[in-house]
């Protein structure tokens, strides 16, 4: 399937996905970390990603912006453009290193294209303009992960207030706060939790908080923000982690492969199994159909310790000493949804439910 079809369908949820405010749903809010991007397919921080983001129902898609050396706005992630371009001419690897903010826009746009298997996604560079405009047609929030404060007054002339402002800088929350009235995320270092709600107060408004620290974002902390009316997000926490910042109620989830349903779509696949008893070594297993582009969900409420393993590989062993869920989701591309449930120790299962979505 060629992506580059994909922006009708994503125009029509547009109008669920137009507000800046983080939906109330049965789940955390997923945020597709860099664009919605396919390892080897969809490039990170491109339009295509935005378009397979709405395609996916995502809030939000995160994004970074830096200047040319000639000062135009453009999508990367790396001070340095070789990871995730190629040569236009032959399409070979970039020998030398391209800092981006030492190279004018014109040669960055003529020389150089998006790394990608499919032709067709073999863009050049993006502007930050490009990005915001296939936000706007499809209903994504643009997450800017910029310090760029341009950036910000060409949002606001955009989408309005309906971006993301995403920095470590209170200054530039500040900022922000002062010509926009969108959702304001702020690292808050290694600050405790009550300083930061002083300082998210400071900025007022929508506003919350997000770390790449998993070992300080715990219970307790999101408890503090989210309590005090703020968002906790946890920011591409590694593996077990994001199952752990998910059970401890983070309100927002910014991930590479963390993905939830929230537009009332109907699984093509399920899977449940109730009340049973496991020994130690005992396991249960599902494997369903792949398709191009598909999400999954599980969940599981037992009271013992179990090692569960996704579809991707994913492992995560956890005890619980009373009846207790956990729940992931994810994103898979060409991959059979796939779960695994072992005990390591004897464990009783109160309910196990997997729901398998076809992304069309």
């Amino acid at each position: 399937m060629r992506l580059r079809n994909i922006a009708f369908s994503a125009i029509v949820a547009a109008s669920l996905y137009s507000c800046a405010t983080v939906p109330e749903t049965t789940y955390p809010t997923a945020v597709a970390h860099r664009g919605c991007w396919v390892k080897d397919l969809v490039p990170e921080n491109c339009p295509a990603g935005v378009y397979l983001a709405a395609k996916y129902g995502f809030w939000a898609v995160e994004c970074d912006v830096h200047y040319t050396s000639d000062s135009v706005m453009v999508l990367m992630h790396d001070a340095t453009i070789n990871r995730t371009m190629r040569l236009k001419d032959g399409y070979a690897p970039i020998p030398e290193k391209v800092k981006v903010s030492e190279t004018t826009f014109e040669e960055l746009r003529t020389k150089y294209v998006l790394a990608s298997d499919d032709p067709e996604l073999r863009k050049p560079i993006p502007t930050f303009a490009e990005e915001l405009e296939a936000c706007k047609a499809t209903g994504v929030i643009p997450m800017m992960h910029s310090s760029v404060r341009e950036s910000y007054h060409l949002a606001q002339e955009v989408l309005g207030d309906g971006w993301i402002c995403f920095m470590s800088e209170d200054a530039n929350g500040a900022y922000a706060r002062g010509i926009s009235d969108c959702l304001v995320l702020l690292d808050p270092g290694r600050d405790e939790a009550e300083n930061v709600v002083k300082r998210l107060a400071a900025i007022g408004g929508k506003v919350g908080m997000s770390t790449m620290k998993h070992d300080m974002l715990k219970a307790p902390f999101i408890n503090t923000i989210r309590d005090a009316g703020y968002e906790a997000q946890s920011s591409i926490f590694p593996t077990p982690h994001e199952m752990d910042a998910i059970h401890d109620r983070a309100s927002i989830i910014l991930s590479d492969f963390v993905w939830f349903p929230r537009d009332g779509r109907k699984p093509c696949q399920s899977w449940n199994k109730k009340d049973r008893k496991f020994l130690e070594g005992e396991e249960i297993s599902f494997e369903g159909e792949a398709y191009e582009f598909s999400g999954m969900t599980f969940t599981a409420t037992f009271k013992g310790s179990v090692e569960i393993t996704l579809s991707d590989g994913r492992s995560y062993t956890i005890t619980h000493e009373d009846y207790d869920t956990e729940t992931m989701g994810l994103r898979l591309h060409k991959t059979a949804p796939s779960v695994k449930v072992k005990a390591l120790a004897d464990t009783d299962l109160k309910g196990c439910h997997v729901d398998v979505f076809e992304i069309r």
